[in-house]
């Protein structure tokens, strides 16, 4: 398989799973292949959640639709730990991964979807599914982070509805898929207020918010609280992503939202698996030991990332610091312009010369000319890196020649293929 069917795949298959498979059809030939296009965190289940599930294995009833009543409480308070806000002030519903949280939101929520760019592969494709318009935002990228600037955001809006169009949600994800850049606490405080002032719902996709690289949760809620849902899960700052386990908070003031998840929810998924929620439970609790795991593996994904952003931006290109999760987005095109037409182009000829997967940024809704990848800086053992970084966290290519060889290994790769380009 191309990666030209990878990165605008036949019959609409999601771009990021499509090329996981096609790594894995790869490796199963005996080709090595550096897989920098799928982001799934690579650190091992922590000891407290694998007993908690071996525990709960009997659990075999369905659960309430919204999800554990246990787990829900969990949840609203451990949000509002993270967040200064009210938890009595929000409901919790439990779904299989954020992915159809999100989904449901959409169809929950009539009207047309507002979506920066570039965004998460699969917030246009569920719109298109359900027939709503996307209306493209503009997102200017910084060292300092993403934002949206409020007269570009206002302008937007009344130009859709201009031509017919019913713009009614914003779509924001931070820290960003596929930036790995954050939006800054001035531009959530200034989107805030014009989604106020122009009866605009926030959903903040915030799945990668505990992988700041800073320590610091940030979110949309604490300035739109009565406008603010947030969708999120374990799958990220857990490594949990087969576990499939999403949380959505959404305000009470967002009257009948709630009740139309919960009516969506039982048509499409009924309940999550039952061990899960019961296990998830842990996840939530406060417990030091994990809360200490999720600060570790975030300093390693914060090391290994900035040396890819580092890297890339040695060779040229130009490539922000990340701020969190574990992306880059490297802009090829001042050096390779000449040699490549579109991102898909690009992307397909890294693979063939180089054994290097990385996504397309028109994949991401980029112009395909614009010669941008999204790098996945997951290609490691996360138990390994974990044990090393005590040793070796200060320096980060002493960290990452002994922790995470392969992504070494492909940076080396691409970095020929540019020489050689």
């Amino acid at each position: 398989m191309g990666l030209q069917n990878v990165n605008t795949p036949a019959g609409g298959v999601s771009s990021t799973l499509a090329i996981n498979q096609v790594v894995d059809e790869i490796r199963r030939s005996g080709r090595r292949v550096f897989h920098m296009g799928f982001g799934e965190s690579p650190f091992p289940v922590h000891p407290r959640l694998a007993d908690a599930l071996a525990r709960n294995t009997s659990q075999k009833s369905y659960l309430p639709v919204a999800g554990l009543p246990a787990l829900r409480v969990e949840v609203a308070d451990h949000y509002a730990g993270l967040t200064g806000l009210d938890s009595g002030n929000f409901d919790v519903l439990v779904g299989p991964g954020s992915k159809a949280l999100l989904f449901a939101l959409q169809l929950a929520i009539p009207g047309d979807v507002l979506l920066p760019v570039p965004s998460w592969v699969s917030y246009a494709p569920q719109c298109r599914l359900i027939n709503q318009n996307l209306v493209p935002v503009e997102m200017q990228l910084a060292t300092t982070g993403l934002s949206i600037e409020a007269s570009d955001l206002r302008a937007t809006i009344r130009r859709a509805r201009s031509k017919g169009l019913a713009p009614t949600k914003l779509l924001l994800n931070y820290p960003n898929n596929p930036t790995g850049l954050t939006v800054t606490s001035e531009s959530l405080e200034a989107i805030a207020a014009v989604c106020r002032a122009e009866s605009i719902t926030l959903i903040a996709d915030e799945i990668y918010g505990r992988l700041a690289y800073d320590h610091v949760y940030r979110t949309a809620a604490r300035h739109l609280p009565e406008s603010t849902i947030i969708t999120t899960g374990l799958s990220k700052h857990l490594s949990l992503g087969g576990w499939r386990l999403g949380v959505t908070l959404i305000p009470k003031a967002r009257r009948g939202v709630f009740d139309e998840m919960c009516r969506i929810a039982s048509e499409l998924w009924s309940s999550v698996a039952s061990p899960i929620q019961y296990a998830a439970v842990e996840a939530y609790a406060g417990h030091a030991d994990i809360e200490e795991f999720v600060k570790m593996s975030t300093d390693v994904h914060a090391s290994i990332n900035r040396y890819v952003a580092a890297r890339l931006r040695a060779l040229g290109a130009n490539c922000h610091t990340p701020q969190g999760g574990f992306y880059t987005w490297p802009d090829f095109t001042d050096l390779l312009a000449g040699e490549c037409g579109t991102s898909d182009e690009l992307s397909q000829r890294l693979l063939q010369a180089s054994n290097v997967a990385a996504l397309a940024g028109s994949a991401f809704g980029e112009s395909p000319q614009s010669l941008k990848l999204r790098i996945a800086g997951c290609d490691y053992d996360g138990a390994s890196a974990l044990k090393l970084w005590p040793s070796l966290g200060d320096d980060e290519q002493c960290f990452a020649d002994a922790a995470a060889p392969n992504i070494v290994a492909a940076l080396d790769a691409i970095a020929e293929f540019v020489g050689q380009t």
